[in-house]
């Protein structure tokens, strides 16, 4: 059983562009295409609007935008390489063309299919066309944006460190001498001077004794 080969699939854009840089941008890059074919082609692959939308703003039908897109694709293809080929090559590249937008009925795609296994050209073709359209998407596809700058908080002084409350070391609390009354302090006066007597009498008493004693003897 014979198998389709396998296909290479353009890339997309990221996020879609404008319409208006997209067509300004086509026209750049393709100025031999004419403005109708530029729109078509602007808007689906870049601008990636619907096809019927797409038809709606050109003002055209679903047929004659699918054949302003296989213009703008076959011009496409051929800024990148001419290839020559016969009529059905023609065919061919239309139907590539409708099956990059998904509008391809399934009994033409086996047509497709079973053309592009004995078609080398045409295999050539849908691979230049889909280097050709990652190019253009890539040319127009919007830079993402900048960071926003972020703001950095203001610096914070260094806080001053709060001197430490030292509490006072406790007083000690001195007890007060107590205070003599009068009538303590004359009897201790009164003792003194009775105890001073005493002394003197004593000492004289003895003074006296030791006279005698010496008279006594002479």
């Amino acid at each position: 059983m014979e198998h389709a080969p396998l296909r290479p699939l353009p890339s997309r854009p990221t996020r879609p562009a404008d319409p208006d840089l997209a067509r300004r941008y086509v026209a750049a890059r393709l100025p031999g295409l004419d403005a109708q074919a530029a729109t078509a082609l602007a808007l689906v692959e870049l601008a990636r609007v619907q096809s019927d939308q797409a038809a709606r703003e050109l003002g055209l039908g679903a047929e004659d935008l699918g054949a302003a897109l296989a213009r703008a694709r076959k011009e496409l293809r051929r800024s990148r390489r001419a290839l020559a080929g016969s009529g059905w090559c023609e065919r061919a590249e239309r139907l590539i063309s409708d099956r990059l937008d998904g509008e391809l009925a399934p009994f033409a795609t086996r047509s497709l299919d079973a053309h592009l296994r004995n078609c080398p050209r045409c295999v050539e073709h849908e691979r230049r066309l889909v280097q050709a359209t990652d190019a253009l998407v890539a040319g127009v596809s919007p830079a993402a944006p900048a960071p926003e700058p972020v703001a950095l908080p203001a610096p914070v002084p260094a806080a001053i460190p709060k001197p430490i409350a030292v509490d006072p070391p406790p007083s000690v609390a001195v007890a007060p001498m107590p205070r003599r009354g009068s009538r303590e302090l004359a009897a201790a006066t009164g003792w003194n001077v009775l105890l001073a007597v005493a002394i003197l009498l004593a000492l004289a008493s003895l003074a006296l004794a030791l006279a005698g004693a010496l008279g006594a003897h002479p």
